[in-house]
């Protein structure tokens, strides 16, 4: 099929395209070309900015594609403008998130049909627009399918830990310095690498039973955050040293630190996977951190993109206030 991926440079979109190829799907992408991330060589490529909604959509009507695949939809507009550019192919993919689940879980295991709870404005603008699809598929058959993701790494600029985002915590654990987590480390966290989460996005594309269907896609082998922490660890070399504290306190006292905290990594994320397994059975994820921490920590080195654990002491200062507290109160 002659598939269109809207973005094609970023961290799923990578592993996306790599199994389109493989499948022998004719692969075209359309983007700004400001990301240097270099494309497989069959590849073609269209430049232009999807804001630019008139011209992206005449530009997308102007090359007929078999199916689609939307990687950087992220408000209803986005979506209606979809809409409207690809009315005419077999199939459509809107890759949208786990995050839609936001908050303390409604159920477990969350699965497809589990009530929305968007508590950030990027979850909510995706629960606006995968609704956006999914009533053009009720209204008149837009041939939408659409996978939410959990954490997913391989290409990106960083990789994050209970707390949040930001390189530095790296640094932190290879040099054997205490990382703060909540719980103990103990909530279930689900995250799967871009390759394995490509083949499951990929691999149904023109795929009947998809149209009108949504996919959780994620490891089903999830583990906590202990795990998590400790086989980063255990393959940069070192133990993981980890320091318990309370969420809200550490919401409270680190606020721009700890945004997964606040809206997701609080809570147990226990998911749900018979969906996909039942409709997409090539989607078996294989990669596992340990295989693929040593080599994207030297990517990340050599791009000058881990901080040196010396240069913000932010951590330390609370895991000291925190030592005094336990001392004072033991006292």
């Amino acid at each position: 099929m002659r598939v269109l991926v809207v973005g094609g440079t970023g961290n799923i979109s990578t592993g996306v395209i790599k199994y389109l190829l493989e499948f022998g799907h004719d692969v075209t992408v359309f983007n700004r070309g400001v990301t240097k991330r270099p494309l497989p060589k069959e590849v073609k490529v269209i430049h232009g900015d999807r804001h630019d909604l008139n011209t992206f959509e005449k530009t997308m009507q102007e090359n007929k594609f078999d199916a689609a695949i939307d990687m950087i939809c992220y408000t209803p507009e986005e979506a209606e403008s979809d809409l409207r550019a690809f009315r005419d192919v077999k199939h459509f993919i809107h890759v949208s998130t786990v995050a839609v689940f936001g908050g303390e879980p409604a159920e477990y295991p969350i699965n497809e049909n589990t009530r929305r709870n968007p508590v950030i404005e990027y979850s909510r603008n995706k629960v606006a627009a995968d609704n956006v699809f999914m009533n053009a598929y009720k209204e008149y058959g837009f041939p939408v399918t659409i996978f939410m993701p959990a954490q997913t790494w391989g290409y990106q600029d960083g990789i994050v830990r209970q707390l949040g985002g930001g390189n530095i915590w790296i640094d932190r654990v290879r040099k054997g310095l205490p990382i703060l987590v909540t719980h103990e480390g103990n909530l279930i966290w689900a995250h799967c690498h871009s390759d394995d989460v490509g083949l499951g996005i990929a691999a149904a594309v023109g795929r009947e039973r998809c149209i009108g269907e949504s996919y959780i896609i994620t490891r089903w082998d999830m583990k906590t955050w202990r795990d998590y922490h400790e086989e980063i660890a255990w393959s940069l070399g070192q133990k993981a040293n980890l320091v318990d504290a309370p969420a809200e306190l550490l919401i409270k006292v680190w606020p721009e630190g700890t945004w997964l905290l606040a809206s997701e990594s609080r809570w147990n994320r226990i998911y749900s996977l018979d969906k996909i397994r039942r409709d997409i059975p090539e989607f078996n994820p294989r990669i596992t951190l340990a295989d693929w921490m040593p080599d994207y920590v030297r990517d990340l080195d050599a791009r000058g993109l881990i901080p040196d654990a010396r240069s913000d002491d932010t951590e330390d200062r609370i895991i000291r206030n925190l030592e005094r507290m336990i001392s004072n109160f033991n006292c």
